[in-house]
């Protein structure tokens, strides 16, 4: 295995946490305690997805992911105040954007996805469930209420019960999502409850293709099995 390509996965998960730092000092500035547990978990949690992306399947999806990752990082920078701990996840940053921007990723990603992999919508579906955590730390930077709970929650869960190719997870993400995403825009406390509103409706329109649905029932799994051949007896008709 190259060496750059585990550089840079470590430096995505350095960066990361160097920020979720930052943010545990400050508290209150600029979120509150609650928000930003669910932004610092969301940090965490994609920078060690990314990390495993582009180690194990080397999907270009991971790139893609890490340049989002780092994106946010850098928004994150103009809302921080810059402290000794904010400069050096800066620098990692700004590190982890020549990484994955760079050549040396190039010949170590694959050029075609996987024959057996799950698919863009089934991959977006998952990702945008899990990112509805700090998404919602985001959008309530003064605090978090039970209605941004109950849908980061289902968020959660909806994802785990997907990645386990549970059909309860395909129509709960259907059925419930839209209306958690209303309930939790209808905050007073939430500026940013139209991101809110956009991300519930865009994932209950991806939990209704038929590409997530075959992700998590495979048309093979559905089709009667072989019929076993069995000797004709002597006299039978």
């Amino acid at each position: 295995m190259s060496r750059a390509p585990q550089a840079i996965a470590v430096l995505l998960v350095v960066g990361a946490s160097l920020w979720a730092l930052t943010l545990a000092i400050h508290v209150d500035d600029p979120f509150a305690m609650d928000s930003a547990v669910l932004v610092i978990v969301g940090l965490l949690m994609f920078a060690l997805i990314v990390a495993v992306g582009l180690l194990i399947p080397r999907g270009r999806w991971a790139r893609n992911l890490a340049r989002g990752l780092l994106a946010a990082e850098v928004l994150l920078a103009t809302v921080t105040p810059l402290s000794g701990w904010a400069m050096a996840a800066l620098v990692a940053t700004g590190l982890g954007i020549v990484g994955v921007q760079g050549r040396w990723l190039s010949g170590w990603l694959r050029r075609l996805p996987a024959a057996d992999g799950p698919g863009l919508k089934p991959m977006l579906f998952i990702l945008g469930l899990l990112a509805l955590v700090p998404l919602l730390g985001v959008t309530s930077p003064g605090g978090v209420e039970i209605k941004q709970g109950l849908l980061g929650a289902a968020g959660i869960v909806i994802a785990w019960g997907y990645g386990k190719a549970n059909l309860w997870a395909v129509w709960a993400g259907r059925l419930l999502l839209g209306p958690l995403a209303i309930l939790a825009a209808t905050s007073p406390t939430m500026p940013g409850a139209v991101l809110v509103l956009a991300g519930g409706i865009a994932l209950t329109g991806l939990a209704w293709t038929k590409e997530v649905w075959l992700a998590a029932n495979p048309l093979l799994d559905t089709l009667p099995g072989p019929r076993a051949l069995r000797p004709r007896r002597e006299g039978s008709e």
